[in-house]
């Protein structure tokens, strides 16, 4: 397994047990499949206030991110700015940029309230 994705592993444990994170995520049902270089793909499946992980190409995801596992894995742990990772167009997303945006909420929520990777 690699390291973004065990990353995302933890995050999916650990954004279940997070009462303002589960509250983020209410509502909020979506897909977000990872298609990175250097690593196998898989997704994120959030509903109904908690999110699953699954190995593998969604058949219809909501927000695809694509680009160089490394990018991922400095965004994941807060070493990389997401803005200026996107304004130096050092990863691409398809799908609505509202749901790449509350993506990227849910994932800071957690970030600051547990160590983030492990």
């Amino acid at each position: 397994m690699g390291r973004v994705k065990e990353g995302w592993r933890y995050f999916a444990e650990q954004a279940t047990e997070l009462p303002n994170v589960r509250e983020m995520m209410h509502e909020w049902d979506r897909v977000v499949q990872f298609s990175l270089s250097g690593e196998d793909p898989f997704y994120l499946t959030f509903s109904k206030g908690t999110v699953t992980i699954s190995d593998g190409t969604h058949e219809k995801p909501d927000l695809t991110l694509e680009g160089p596992e490394d990018v991922f894995y400095r965004l994941m742990t807060g070493e990389l700015d997401l803005m200026r990772a996107f304004m130096l167009e050092q990863f691409k997303f398809d799908g609505a940029l509202r749901d790449a945006a509350r993506f990227a909420e849910i994932g800071d929520a957690v970030r600051g309230s547990v160590k983030f990777p492990p």
